[in-house]
């Protein structure tokens, strides 16, 4: 089994703090499950939810699988071969082909951004500013517009899924990214009618992990390519 090092002496990166942290901890491990899993152990997870469980569009890599991710991201025949500039280190999917890589060598940053690299474009997104930012950034996005029919956040179950939520990664954010999720997740009523705006919800991103970066996209294909 490969472990953390394994891939960061063969990729040449390393892994955020946050992240080991959350793989020590065993919060990385749902991904395989997929939806078939979830349904199956939907209990299990729903009182404990694992690293954003219930974020829309986002499944980890399980660790014997990231150094395959970033061989395949990093390939010379890839169809979107990758600027020699950049290094990335996938470490989740959005469940559509899209991945969600840390920028080790992003100039200006104390911390990898995490960026969502497009399998169909030649675009890159700048989602957050670091690891801890992103969770907070999918934990807000998850009840924006809410579509419960499309979602792992149970229309009758909505204040108890998201205080579990809550409960297993409020230590992995900071305090007032916690204080901003507690005021949002009390509006359950309107967050079942899907009252929350996109508008609202980048207002509050804005508000607690703005920088000047944010939401950027830069092309990450080699040119000529």
């Amino acid at each position: 089994m490969n472990t953390l090092a394994d891939v960061e002496q063969a990729t040449g990166q390393v892994f955020p703090p946050l992240y080991h942290q959350l793989s020590a901890a065993g919060q990385l491990q749902w991904g395989a499950l997929g939806w078939e899993g979830f349904q199956q152990q939907s209990a299990q997870l729903r009182a404990q939810p694992p690293l954003l469980l219930f974020a829309d569009e986002f499944e980890p890599i399980g660790r014997d699988e990231l150094r395959e991710a970033w061989e395949d991201l990093t390939a010379e025949d890839h169809y979107n071969p990758l600027r020699d500039d950049l290094q990335l280190l996938p470490f989740a999917r959005s469940g559509a082909g899209d991945v969600y890589c840390f920028w080790s060598n992003a100039p200006g940053f104390s911390e990898p951004p995490v960026l969502l690299v497009w399998h169909d474009d030649d675009r890159a997104d700048i989602l957050a500013a670091n690891l801890q930012d992103f969770v907070f950034r999918k934990m807000v996005e998850a009840v924006v517009e809410l579509e419960t029919q499309y979602s792992m956040l149970g229309k009758d179950t909505l204040a108890d899924d998201l205080q579990a939520w809550l409960g297993t990664h409020r230590a992995w954010l900071r305090a007032d990214q916690v204080a901003a999720l507690e005021r949002l997740y009390a509006r359950t009523d309107e967050i079942v009618a899907g009252r929350i705006s996109e508008d609202e919800g980048q207002a509050l991103l804005k508000q607690v992990i703005g920088f000047a970066r944010l939401d950027e996209s830069f092309a990450y294909v080699r040119e000529g390519a």
